[in-house]
């Protein structure tokens, strides 16, 4: 009985988002000018705080990168 509600809430979703993005109407707005500021404070800390992560963990990042793109010598199994 849940799976089936799940099913229908999800389908109900995705029928909501698709018809949004189908039917779209001309809107008249303007961009805020505090949009700007919304940008510097929510978006660029989470993009450094990736950024940092990166930084941190690179050694890590790079050694799984290298034996997942590495090629086995015949001796490896």
């Amino acid at each position: 009985m849940k799976n089936a509600t799940n099913t229908k809430v999800t389908l109900s979703i995705t029928v909501s988002i698709f018809f949004t993005l189908i039917f779209v109407f001309n809107a008249d707005a303007y961009i805020d000018p505090n949009t700007g500021g919304f940008f510097f404070t929510s978006v660029l800390p989470f993009v450094y705080g990736i950024l940092g992560a990166v930084v941190i963990f690179w050694k890590r990042i790079f050694n799984f990168l290298r034996n997942l793109f590495s090629k086995k010598k015949s001796g490896d199994n």
